[in-house]
């Protein structure tokens, strides 16, 4: 493809400002990250179009699905193109020309019509062109919005480099390379160790179109988990399949329809979605078909309509075989419902959530915000312990002032959960400009310090993304994880807070780990306060369990902080901690007195039982609640909705009773939360 000279002239002979702006405009319209609906179109039969691929009912039984905070080989994006007719190159006015991709090589094609606007010419072979800095724009204040949409993946194929990860960068035409070496050499960023993936594209939203990874077998062989997409994005619909060809990478489908960002997996079997998915499966609109240029036209593909029982069984078999969890769906977000824009888990033990103002509280998300915060935080672990939860502030708007309304904010969604981790990097979403690695607002870069505290250890890599403003997604959404080869895994209800007990008893470490060669050694690495790094042997027991003791009898005083990780080798030679950033300040903290901060070891002390349980008329239970104060109560049911929420305002020992004869029959939750403390009890209603 001859690209350079046509495309500099492209750039050269641009002249008119609002051209450039309706182009623009026109792209970032059409690239939203929920693609339009096509109107018109018929529904045509059903028709696999996945190649040759195995299908869900294969999968392999052993297989287990990592947390995204697990150790990453790589990271998939594209680069973002510009589609014209497939004979622009011989056009005199090919810059009044534009197309949207609707399958591999063949799209809609628009003109711009003085006063019209940009006008359907019809249906025909396209090509695609790099959008980058000296091909398709100049250096003009014209291009300005233009270069900063584009530096976003520019900077995130750097931030992936920085965490020790290959960006796996998707391009039309191998050739294209060229171009964005130079685009990435124009900002000063270093271009050594990118691969490359050759396909067409239609946007740029991989992680919801793109395969959700998972290990299987004794090997822990890397597969792909592939789930339909959007209706209308046949091309990146088969991104999969092309990961699969040129990475040669197993590869799965199933016929479930899902995006990657409604999607979190606590990395030992319980996967967490909004109601969304219920919504995209209960419809009977699938993906875009096309028998070629010579037949019919496109059709919709129809698909079975999903009961909400079938997707959750369809999940639990899929993904969630300790839990699926099915929470309401924002309603503010740029029309994706996804759980992305608001949480994120730090490990298997802990949440992240973003925190709505204050000033916010009448608004329909933050309602849903709370509650979904609630559910989440009545739920277990793996271990049997409540998650943790932590909070990251929401954004501003440019000034630093909070959005007028929910309709306006609409027109931004922003977040700062919508970033990915890279091994030890966080690439993590901003909203001013990046000087020497901070944003330059000084309401931006308060925020980046209080995530820095939450995400203890990692490198933040901040990238202004306000180009992406009203897309409804940012950083999170354009990548996509391929878990390490060989890994090690760690599952560690770890110790954190204050436990006064630990004065008088040693704290005991225990975690299960594996690898595919076996364990050779793990240990436990501590120090109290910032005093020397010593270390424990682990001893192994049955089914991969590990445990040691940190003496901490021995240490003595009323005012201790312990830091502490564990570190394991594998027989074949690798080696790797937990947390993950533990060497870079990321090692959990546990102690007694002031400094340990929030007490938890003593949450469940006075909370007896549910009884009877199950119950028909009511439920009963001892609590002993000394002088802790006001418990908000909350009653989630199986679904994670709140269906009851009152105030505990009581002292002593109490009798607390709830009223079961309204509920319907199922298993609830029952919450109470005072601030400092947070108790679970299970409650089953005949």
């Amino acid at each position: 493809m001859v690209l350079a000279a046509m495309l500099v002239a492209l750039g050269a002979t641009a002249q008119d400002t609002e051209l450039i702006k309706a182009r623009s405009e026109f792209h970032r319209e059409h690239s939203k990250r929920v693609p339009m609906v096509r109107e018109g179109m018929k529904e045509a039969p059903q028709t696999k179009m996945t190649g040759a691929n195995s299908t869900a009912s294969t999968l392999p039984a052993d297989r287990w699905f990592p947390g995204e905070w697990e150790e990453v080989q790589a990271i998939v994006v594209t680069w973002p193109y510009l589609s014209m007719p497939a004979d622009w190159e011989s056009m005199s006015d090919y810059y009044y020309w534009q197309a949207m991709p609707v399958f591999s090589g063949y799209g809609d094609l628009y003109k711009y019509v003085n006063g019209r606007g940009w006008t359907n010419q019809g249906f025909g072979p396209i090509d695609q062109i790099p959008y980058c800095i000296g091909e398709t724009m100049d250096e003009s204040d014209d291009y300005a919005e233009d270069r900063a949409y584009t530096s976003v993946f520019a900077y995130l194929i750097d931030a992936i480099r920085q965490g020790g990860a290959e960006p796996w960068v998707r391009v039309t035409h191998l050739s294209d390379s060229v171009y964005i070496h130079r685009h990435m050499n124009y900002l000063g960023l270093d271009t050594t160790g990118i691969k490359w993936i050759e396909g067409f594209g239609d946007a740029f939203w991989f992680r919801d179109c793109g395969p959700i990874c998972f290990y299987y077998g004794e090997g822990d062989t890397v597969g792909m988990l592939d789930f339909q997409y959007y209706g209308g994005r046949a091309i990146d619909d088969s991104l999969p399949q092309i990961i699969q060809a040129q990475k040669n990478i197993p590869l799965w489908t199933t016929s479930i329809e899902w995006e990657g960002g409604n999607c979190i997996v606590d990395g030992d079997g319980m996967v967490m979605s909004s109601e969304e998915i219920y919504n995209s499966n209960g419809d009977t609109r699938g993906q875009i078909l096309w028998a070629g240029p010579n037949t019919a036209p496109t059709r919709y593909e129809s698909k079975a309509a999903l009961s909400q029982q079938r997707v959750r069984d369809s999940l639990a078999y899929l993904m969630g075989p300790r839990g699926v969890k099915i929470l309401p769906r924002f309603q503010y977000d740029g029309g994706t419902g996804h759980v992305d824009l608001y949480a994120d888990m730090l490990d298997e033990n802990q949440f992240v959530f973003s925190k709505f103002p204050e000033n916010y509280s009448r608004w329909t998300d933050y309602s849903t915000a709370a509650r979904n915060i609630d559910s989440i935080c009545s739920w277990t672990s793996t271990f049997g312990n409540l998650f943790r939860s932590d909070y990251i502030p929401f954004p501003s708007m440019d000034d630093g002032s909070n959005f007028a309304s929910q309709s306006v904010y609409t027109n931004y969604t922003r977040t700062y959960s919508n970033h990915t981790f890279v091994n030890n990097v966080i690439v993590q979403p901003c909203f001013s400009e990046v000087v020497d690695g901070m944003p330059t607002a000084s309401w931006d870069s308060a925020n980046i310090e209080v995530i820095k505290a939450a995400y203890p250890g990692y490198e933040i890599y901040p990238i202004d993304v306000r180009s992406f403003d009203g897309s409804g997604g940012a950083i999170h959404c354009i990548t996509k994880q391929i878990p390490a080869e060989n890994p090690i895994r760690i599952l560690h209800a770890s110790i954190r807070g204050r436990h006064e007990e630990l004065r008088s008893e040693n704290a005991v470490v225990s975690a299960r780990i594996s690898n595919r060669s076996g364990v050779a050694e793990a240990k436990v690495r501590y120090r109290v306060a910032e005093g020397e790094w010593q270390e424990v042997a682990m001893q192994q027991g049955g089914d991969g369990d590990w445990t040691a003791e940190i003496p901490t009898t021995g240490i003595g005083g009323d005012d201790v902080v312990v830091s502490y990780y564990i570190t394991a080798t594998s027989n074949n030679g690798k080696s790797i901690d937990k947390p993950y950033t533990a060497k870079t300040g990321g090692a959990y903290r546990f102690g007694w007195g002031e400094s340990a901060g929030v007490e938890v070891a003593d949450a469940e002390e006075g909370f007896g039982q549910f009884y009877p349980n199950p119950a028909t008329a009511r439920a009963n239970m001892e609590i002993d609640l000394g002088d802790r104060g006001t418990y908000k109560v909350y009653i989630i049911d199986a679904a994670g909705r709140c269906v009851h929420n009152s105030t505990l305002q009581a002292a002593g020992r109490i009798c607390y009773t709830v009223d079961t004869s309204r509920l319907p029959s199922g298993l609830y939750m029952v919450v109470f939360d005072n601030g400092s403390e947070r108790v679970s009890r299970k409650l089953v209603k005949n």
